[in-house]
């Protein structure tokens, strides 16, 4: 489990490294204090705060403490946000008041709230007086597992759900505790039940889709496969698409993410080949595409020419000039008679 604390600084850098903490447990984030955010009295600059995290299997679950503050995701944050993440904040002590999508909402200890790292979020929290702090307990959830899920993809978030009373939002809390309070004694399989268990019945409790009815471990792996094929297919000659890097993006493990491709036939590296190569033989077969092959094989990630060449040829039994030449000569044809 990574731990980091405040308590080890110095008072006077207590603050900034709370702030480096909650950017690398998290997401990217600005906290502020403002003079009405501290007790009455001599000003101190320290801040009393501490994070705990451990991944489930796809989720990230975290305990959170620290004093009243202002914690923003705005618009620069979210631009060097490298992966889409829904936050589930469960409030242990103290008050949270958010905002996002244009709705504001309070949070009160035994709430909970979502929030979408794909765009701006606003989250003030207030200690408990008598604790001196303010505690949460937080799971990340990778988008691509839980919008599909849900009814109304734009309409979960900054909406606090009251988890005093019985019902699904308890069901959701008290899940969220006991995950954590068991983490470190799950092992693999039980870490994917608990996962499927949690997704599904937060997906019910903010407003589930008709995918819901069919959710299992397979279903949400499907659904999140789908979508980083969808991701490496739009971005194939614009992003870095090394594993380390769509796993980041996508919020989940490196090992997460080569399981994906298990049953698949392809490995991740083979399914990537496996897009350029028909990009290529798409733009091969366009009319009137004459390019010089050497710039076809740069265009999309390849090595170089003889690289295209070997890696087309296992595809389509043929080199990718002679792929051209035959598709574009019913074309010649047609257009000469």
């Amino acid at each position: 489990m990574l731990h980091w604390t405040t308590a080890d600084r110095p008072v006077r850098e207590q603050f900034s490294y709370w702030r480096e903490v909650i950017c690398e447990a998290f997401t990217p984030l600005a906290a502020r204090r403002t003079s009405a955010h501290r007790p009455p009295g001599p000003q101190q600059p320290g801040i009393t705060s501490w994070v705990q995290s451990q991944i489930l299997t796809t989720t990230n679950c975290a305990e959170v403490s620290s004093n009243t503050q202002l914690i923003t995701h705005g618009h620069p944050e979210v631009r060097r946000t490298t992966s889409e993440q829904v936050f589930v904040n469960l409030q242990v002590r103290g008050h949270c008041i958010a905002s996002q999508d244009g709705r504001s909402c309070v949070v009160p200890t035994g709430g909970f709230a979502l929030f979408d790292t794909t765009r701006e979020y606003r989250l003030e929290f207030f200690e408990d007086p008598a604790a001196q702090e303010w505690r949460v307990v937080s799971f990340r959830v990778p988008r691509a597992y839980l919008l599909p899920l849900l009814a109304d993809p734009y309409g979960f978030t900054s909406v606090a759900h009251d988890a005093a009373t019985s019902g699904v939002a308890n069901l959701v809390a008290s899940t969220m505790t006991s995950i954590w309070r068991n983490i470190d004694g799950l092992d693999a399989g039980a870490a994917n039940a608990a996962e499927s268990a949690f997704t599904t019945v937060l997906a019910a409790c903010v407003g589930g889709g008709d995918t819901l009815r069919d959710t299992s471990r397979e279903t949400l792996d499907a659904t999140l496969l789908a979508a980083v094929n969808r991701y490496l297919a739009a971005n194939l000659r614009t992003a870095d698409l090394s594993a380390p890097q769509v796993a980041r993006r996508f919020g989940i493990s490196l090992r997460k993410l080569h399981s994906l491709y298990d049953d698949t036939g392809r490995t991740f590296a083979k399914t990537i080949m496996g897009l350029r190569v028909e990009g290529c033989a798409r733009e091969l077969a366009s009319t009137g595409n004459r390019c010089s092959m050497t710039d076809m094989a740069a265009r999309w990630g390849f090595a170089d020419l003889s690289h295209l060449n070997r890696v087309f040829r296992m595809h389509h039994g043929c080199l990718p000039s002679e792929f051209r030449d035959a598709a574009t000569k019913p074309i010649i044809a047609a257009a000469s008679g």
